[in-house]
């Protein structure tokens, strides 16, 4: 079992690496690059007030990078420290490295078996094509490496969700959530744990993060008003779907 001040010191260090990309995302973000967003959805969804508007495209803009974000500087890396220190103090340890593919983050080899794993974030994150992809860089990866003799495995973990079945109709393995983490642990509570560990720090951050995004939602309402706003207060949508 992974020591509680071990997760926890290392959950502490991911959370500061994500806030730090929040924060620099956040700061770049400009009102040319919110207005990309769909300005027929939010006109349907009645964003009629200039703050609502403003509120409401910031907000789905940040969740959208964080999404990213999380799955890049959080889930990949703190996989790959679970998986390498539940092997620490076992009599036969596996040995667990960087992918020796593209696609693949984690390599955990043991005597028999090889296991290339492709963390992701949630089960939604495939469409069709990007399927097809990592299907083809795990057989482009077995190929190379059947001449080590062991059963491959090509494994994609999802740092969170649920799947039912362990394969689908291709070879490529799928495991979510609690069976994601349990497979490079060895414990059926380290999915619970992880969010236990959040504890002392989300907290904080999410308080400084407030504040910063607080901020820059005065400063683009300020301009949007300017360039998108008529004298009776009300949003020009034609200004808008235009630009």
């Amino acid at each position: 079992m992974i020591a509680d001040a071990i997760l926890e010191q290392k959950v502490g260090e991911l959370l500061a690496t994500l806030y730090a990309k929040r924060f620099a995302k956040l700061n770049a973000l400009t009102l040319s690059t919110l207005l990309k967003k769909n300005p027929y959805l939010y006109r349907a969804l009645g964003a009629n007030r200039a703050t609502d508007f403003i509120e409401q495209v910031l907000l789905a803009r940040v969740s959208s990078s964080d999404e990213t974000i999380f799955g890049n500087d959080f889930f990949e890396p703190l996989a790959m420290f679970a998986a390498q220190q539940a092997q620490q103090g076992l009599p036969s340890p596996a040995s667990v490295s960087v992918g020796a593919g593209a696609g693949q983050d984690i390599a955990i080899e043991t005597a028999s078996e090889y296991l290339a794993i492709a963390v992701k974030s949630g089960t939604n994150i495939f469409n069709s094509q990007s399927e097809k992809g990592q299907s083809a860089e795990f057989s482009q990866l077995q190929s190379r490496m059947r001449k080590l003799g062991k059963m491959f495995r090509p494994i994609i973990g999802y740092g969170y969700g649920r799947n039912s079945a362990s394969k689908q109709a291709s070879s490529v393995e799928r495991m979510a959530g609690q069976r994601f983490w349990a497979l490079l642990t060895g414990e059926d509570d380290f999915y619970l744990r992880i969010s236990r560990a959040m504890e002392n720090f989300a907290s904080d951050h999410a308080s400084k993060f407030k504040s910063a995004l607080d901020t820059k939602h005065d400063a683009l309402l300020r301009e949007f008003m300017i360039s998108f706003v008529g004298e009776d207060g009300l949003i020009n949508w034609d200004a808008v779907v235009a630009f």
